[in-house]
């Protein structure tokens, strides 16, 4: 058996069985199996992403830019609506794009072109200035302080991707080995920056399998660079904490709950030792939702049993039990640091309750949460509808 170098997951992708685990995809290089078999009953679903991981990110960027593209485009016509970069107004062949920040589109600080988009990301990458970060500045928005999205966000940042790229440099020959990982590195983190857009009905168009997939295959190419490089131990455990938060958060997402509840265990009692070792580090532990990917896992699992049958079983309730007690500790623990991880824990906490069918509790514990929504965000928030629909539950 070759020898796993890049840390690629050891579960059958089929049956998410770790024993016997000795088969490799040969079209992906990727997903393993327990059995031949087993192979077999997954090629319907593997096929969708049977692919190199080069042909993976380019099909995914051409599935997620048409729609984020018919998204944010701006369709009214207005004279006053210019470009903030060129002040060039829109055209059929060149049209204007909000940025998806808070600025109103008539303020003229949020729309323009993609090519000055793309354009400003050059610019940036190449300003002294804002070399310290990772998004050279592009993230928020310079007015408003909110963060960018859709497609601006996702153009500048494939952008930012291909720069970072070692390969795409004229002089490699004066870039070290290290210097190179590092940019391919940085190159990766953009690349799925832009992958990990969100848009409306995600889950529902044909392509959303493969791209979850592909951002899979990405981060465990990160760890694998990631662990070529020297970094102090903080960096670490925060790169370390990075990667495999998102990885359990896909592992979610691709509704492998058996492979998510292992991986995201794993990563919990990991850093529940890191934390023994280094106490300074512990609010690192519950800002990166370690915790929360853990008791999601676990509520997911228990879900998706209770779908199928209305009578769980012993391992349910012992999934449910143990989800409810993570988000509780969550909860006391960070309520005055993030308030967005409040909101988060105190909604995960809430949907595992009326799971057990403890909806005057659940209601209880939102109350004073939807209210404080209310107050900072407005009716009309995401976030204040998600609760109001947990509410209403």
């Amino acid at each position: 058996k070759k020898p796993n170098t890049m840390n690629i997951p050891t579960h059958c992708s089929n049956c998410d069985t770790t024993e016997g685990v000795k088969f490799e995809c040969r079209g992906c290089k990727f997903s393993r199996f327990c059995s031949r078999d087993c192979q077999k009953k997954c090629w319907k679903q593997h096929k969708i992403y049977c692919m190199p991981l080069t042909d993976a990110v380019k099909y995914s960027i051409e599935a997620i830019r048409p729609l984020l593209r018919d998204k944010y485009r701006v369709d009214d016509v207005d004279e006053n609506l210019n470009c903030m970069f060129c002040l060039e107004g829109a055209t059929p062949e060149d049209p204007l794009f909000q940025s998806g920040c808070a600025c109103r589109p008539d303020s003229g600080m949020s729309i323009g072109h993609i090519s000055c988009f793309q354009e400003f990301a050059r610019a940036s990458f190449n300003d002294e200035k804002k070399k310290d970060r990772l998004d050279c500045g592009l993230k928020e928005c310079s007015h408003c302080s909110k963060s960018r999205s859709g497609i601006v966000y996702f153009e500048m940042f494939l952008v930012l991707s291909k720069l970072y790229d070692p390969l795409t440099r004229k002089h490699l020959q004066s870039i070290d080995t290290a210097e190179a990982n590092k940019m391919n590195f940085h190159a990766l983190q953009c690349l799925d920056a832009a992958l990990a857009q969100k848009f409306f009905d995600a889950v529902h168009y044909d392509n959303y399998d493969l791209i979850i997939f592909c951002r899979l295959r990405l981060f465990y190419l990160l760890k694998s660079i990631r662990k070529q490089t020297v970094y102090s131990v903080r960096s670490r455990l925060k790169f370390e904490t990075f990667e495999e938060t998102t990885i359990g958060h896909i592992l979610i997402e691709t509704k492998k709950y058996r492979t998510a509840i292992d991986f995201n265990r794993r990563n919990y009692e990991k850093y529940l030792l890191n934390i023994n070792e280094y106490p300074e580090f512990k609010k690192l532990l519950y800002d990166n939702a370690v915790v929360y990917n853990y008791a999601g896992s676990l509520y997911y699992a228990a879900n998706a049993f209770l779908q199928k049958s209305d009578v769980g079983n012993d391992l349910t309730h012992q999934y449910l039990e143990k989800a409810e007690r993570l988000m509780r500790e969550a909860i006391l623990e960070n309520y005055l640091d993030c308030f967005n991880d409040y909101l988060n824990n105190t909604g995960l906490l809430c949907r595992i309750l009326n799971l057990q069918g403890r909806f005057a509790e659940a209601k209880r514990i939102l109350s004073p949460c939807l209210e404080t929504t209310q107050r900072l965000f407005g009716p009309s928030h995401e976030v204040t509808k998600s609760l109001l629909a947990l509410d209403a539950f």
